[in-house]
């Protein structure tokens, strides 16, 4: 990698300046390093109150090719004419989601208990089935406000709470399908194995650098700005966020071991490279794809989505398990959410499926999220394919008279992820203009 691309990846990770480096040094959000008098003015002000409570850092898995996440998720199982794959692992098993058992794929059980009781599923529809509305997918078929994309919505609204270097989020995917825009501009696309090489370069890679030394500096000059002012408050201000040199080397090491086991751009590395992102709080949003069957048109006897759905769900598994290594499991939420889901009548989809606008699952798992089946399966009058019902919005049930018609359940899901990452009532119903929050899919 030349060095001129190699400082535009650090700037593109770090801001102008390198600023997330002394952040990440020091403890101490970005934004009042930018600015530090105008942050010690506003603490003698009184901090404002806040819009986001408990900010969630937000993993958005998404996939141009509409995979077969729908056919086969909890709630799928009650009906005879929807298909299953005959695999064992695909098996109708019945699941505990709060008082209820409901059946879905035998795989989903593997999930670990502690995932699963904070997954739930969201039934609804994208209604589309072309591959290239994938953008307008994100942006919800128009129901985020001012064309934005659901990730960059949400990246947006997080970033001051979280303290990121960017407000805008990364994609790993390496897809130029499932490009990201943020404010109306293309997001660049960055690899696994790029961020590895760029931080682990021995020449001016996170190994090569003092960050003791900046985290020293850093502090210092934020201490003779307080001491000059001579503010107690401010101080305290300051010290609440400020690093160890013991933690400091300690997430250091972390960070090199973690890019270093990085040697494909896989989906488990993906993941990897993600909390990575999020550890150097460089993003509040990190998009990636994690397959589930893809574009499945002829897939005999859905061996791929047999294998696919094998190893998706072992990806889970094993973010779940480098989240609670990294003590995270409490600062990340997950949600995979396609372009479309697939047919679904059991007479046509032996050897494959096609593409469904009507009906999709969005798979969400977070710590502001209980287990739950929100929606459910329309019977399909005759000829057509089965769509996602009506959604009661106290019970998250499906039900014909529900309060959130058809075409509001995407709106509903992305109210419902919103509140799960911490948005307030009103920043969500000013992004989000149609649905509404489903409070049984969250905790108390």
């Amino acid at each position: 990698m030349n060095l001129k691309r190699r400082e535009a990846l650090l700037s593109l990770l770090f801001g102008a300046g390198l600023v997330g480096l002394r952040s990440l040094a020091t403890g101490v959000p970005a934004a009042i390093l930018l600015n530090p008098r105008k942050a010690l003015a506003d603490t003698d002000a009184g901090a404002a109150a806040s819009t986001v409570t408990n900010p969630q850092f937000l993993i958005f898995s998404t996939s141009g090719a509409g995979d077969p996440v729908n056919s086969n998720a909890p709630g799928t199982y009650d009906d005879p004419n929807i298909g299953h794959p005959s695999d064992p692992s695909m098996a109708a098993t019945p699941m505990a989601f709060g008082s209820n058992m409901i059946n879905g794929a035998k795989i989903w059980s593997t999930l670990a208990p502690s995932t699963l009781a904070r997954t739930c599923f969201f039934h609804h529809g994208t209604y589309t089935v072309i591959h290239p509305d994938e953008g307008k997918v994100l942006r919800m078929m128009g129901a985020v406000a001012a064309g934005e994309m659901l990730p960059s919505m949400l990246s947006r609204e997080l970033a001051t709470a979280l303290g990121t270097v960017r407000a805008q989020p990364i994609s790993l995917s390496g897809n130029f399908t499932e490009a990201v825009y943020y404010q109306g501009a293309p997001q660049a696309l960055l690899t696994p194995t790029t961020l590895s090489s760029v931080l682990t370069s021995p020449k001016n890679g996170l190994g090569s650098m003092n960050l003791v030394k900046l985290r020293d500096q850093g502090l210092d000059s934020l201490n003779q700005l307080v001491k000059a002012s001579g503010n107690t408050a401010q101080k305290n201000f300051i010290d609440q966020y400020a690093t160890s040199t013991t933690q400091l080397r300690t997430l250091q090491d972390g960070l090199l071991s973690s890019l270093s086991a990085i040697k494909n751009d896989g989906q488990d590395s993906q993941i990897q490279a993600a909390l990575i992102l999020f550890q150097m709080k460089v993003t509040p949003a990190v998009v990636v794809h994690i397959d589930f069957g893809g574009d499945n048109h002829s897939d005999t006897n859905l061996a791929g989505e047999v294998a696919a759905h094998a190893s998706g769900i072992t990806t889970i598994n094993t973010m779940m398990t480098a989240l609670n290594a990294a003590k995270l499991q409490d600062q990340v939420t997950f949600a995979m959410m396609n372009v479309f889901g697939r047919t679904m009548q059991a007479k046509d989809v032996a050897n494959g499926r096609q593409h469904n606008d009507g009906h999709h699952v969005t798979v969400m798992i977070g710590p502001k999220l209980q287990a739950s089946v929100v929606g459910g399966v329309a019977q399909p009058a005759a000829g057509q394919e089965y769509q996602a019902m009506p959604i009661d919005s106290k019970t998250g049930k499906g039900s014909t008279s529900g309060d959130i018609i058809y075409g509001n359940t995407f709106g509903a899901m992305g109210q419902t992820l919103a509140a799960a990452v911490g948005l307030s009532s009103d920043t969500i119903t000013a992004n989000v203009v149609n649905g509404a929050v489903v409070q049984s899919a969250l905790t108390s």
